[in-house]
């Protein structure tokens, strides 16, 4: 809580003074990371400035560990603004070793196409994609409880998401300017638990949800209603990245 507190306060006073803070421990292979214990770390801002932009360029490969110092670490997530408003970065891959994507952490990230995010990861923070208008389609990994709020915001080359059962509820804004949806596939039987404002500036008489067969009350509840639902065989794990050939 502490070395938060004092990072919100440094960032604060960058912006006040145009001063470069720098938000990372280590750097390896042109990687910047944070140290969260004495064997793990996550994926770091440069810096609290605009000059965090170039920070990460082109294709990016995130390792599962790194050496620094002699010492070898694991990297288990992808800090907040990490890659915020790297606009010329076009792939990150994502290695099992990540547990969390935490807030706004691929913020603005413009160019960036697709993501495949790993099965190890069980937590997607505020924001993580705003503002990724490039991305067409997402898988998230199952274990994830909920889609948070703002997650997705802006994506509007977005097509298809798919969302497995463990996901129970999506958060205020969530979809929001989301307008290229048209597959929403959910694992859940019953409907996940969404925030009215989730699909703000969304035509959802445009975007078809896909249940599980047998799947109960989405017709009838209050936001999903106005969706046109339709059921698919099998489960959400088997719907390709694409979220083609699913039915």
């Amino acid at each position: 809580m502490k070395r938060a507190f004092l990072t919100l306060i440094a960032f604060v006073m960058a912006l006040l003074s145009g001063t470069k803070v720098y938000a990372y421990d280590c750097e390896v292979d042109g990687i910047y990371y944070y140290r969260i214990s004495t064997t793990e770390l996550e994926v770091a801002n440069k810096v609290f400035s605009d000059q965090n932009r170039s920070a990460y360029t082109g294709t990016v490969t995130i390792p599962s560990t790194v050496t620094f110092n002699g010492k070898k670490f694991t990297v288990v997530s992808i800090g907040e603004y990490a890659f915020r408003d790297c606009t010329q970065l076009t792939s990150v891959t994502i290695p099992n070793s990540i547990r969390t994507i935490k807030d706004y952490a691929f913020y603005n990230c413009s160019q960036i196409i697709g993501l495949t995010i790993p099965d190890s990861v069980t937590s997607i923070g505020v924001g993580a994609f705003e503002g990724c208008s490039a991305i067409v389609s997402m898988k998230i990994p199952n274990g994830v409880p909920a889609i948070s709020d703002e997650t997705f915001y802006g994506c509007t080359a977005l097509k298809t998401l798919v969302l497995p059962a463990s996901v129970a509820s999506i958060g205020a804004e969530a979809l929001t300017r989301c307008t290229s949806l048209l597959s929403l596939y959910l694992g859940a039987t019953t409907p996940p638990g969404c925030e009215p404002n989730a699909f703000e500036k969304v035509d959802r008489t445009w975007v078809t949800v896909y249940v599980p067969k047998g799947g109960k009350g989405y017709t009838e509840d209050k936001v999903w209603k106005d969706f046109f639902i339709d059921e698919f065989d099998g489960k959400v794990a088997d719907v390709p990245q694409n979220g083609q050939s699913a039915k």
